[in-house]
């Protein structure tokens, strides 16, 4: 026979064929047992820590002046200024951007339109709006599907099939130009530097001519 505790504290019996007293199945859950002893230090669950979360400029808003930002940024209003992050922080410009934006770790898109300023990211840089007048350079990928002037430098460049444009192209990994794209560009492949060998002493040659006869006197 076994025991199954109610809610309220109370219990009843059943047999050991899993009905009770009026002959109606039961689930049988038999209750778990630990034994603590006097040393078992009970730890309260860890507090969960909530994500960074990412700062917004909305539609609308104006600012003038460099911004520095420590987690992500996303710009849908207008900015006169630089931006700027030493974190892992990704940065999209859905507004403008009158400045140079720089994130050490992160990834830079701009779907509305950076003027007249210039891209370093940690990451890949996206540009499906517009770039005008700058140079970009990313450790990753940069990709393209909008409009661009400028120096585009980094690992891997990806140009999409409405990308319009023009300027330099300089990648170290691979390079494509979808069907379709209207860019006029140089290209340009990067390799690492040849290191330079410093040459050992200079050796001095000594050119061995056989002794001159010396002139008989005249007689």
């Amino acid at each position: 026979m076994f025991t199954k505790w109610s809610s309220d504290g109370g219990s009843v019996k059943t047999e050991g064929n899993g009905h009770n007293v009026n002959g109606q199945k039961e689930n049988i859950e038999e209750p778990v047992k630990q034994d603590f002893s006097e040393e078992t230090v009970v730890k309260p669950a860890a507090a969960k820590v909530a994500a960074p979360g990412v700062n917004k400029i909305l539609k609308g808003s104006k600012l003038t002046g460099d911004i520095n930002v420590t987690c992500d940024l996303e710009l849908s209003g207008d900015v006169e200024g630089n931006i700027k992050s030493l974190q892992d922080s990704n940065i999209v410009i859905k507004g403008t951007c009158k400045g140079n934006i720089e994130t050490a770790g992160g990834s830079v898109d701009i779907e509305g339109e950076l003027k007249s300023g210039n891209i370093i990211a940690g990451s890949n840089v996206k540009i499906t709006g517009k770039f005008s007048e700058g140079d970009v350079k990313a450790k990753g990928t940069i990709y393209v599907n909008g409009e661009f002037t400028g120096k585009l430098e980094g690992n891997d460049i990806e140009i999409g099939s409405n990308a319009r444009g023009s300027g330099e192209l300089l990648y170290k990994e691979s390079i494509s130009i979808a069907k379709g794209a209207k860019v006029e560009v140089r290209i340009s492949h990067l390799q690492e530097g040849l290191k330079v060998v410093k040459n050992g002493p200079e050796k001095k040659v000594v050119d061995l001519k056989p002794p001159l006869k010396e002139k008989q006197e005249a007689k």
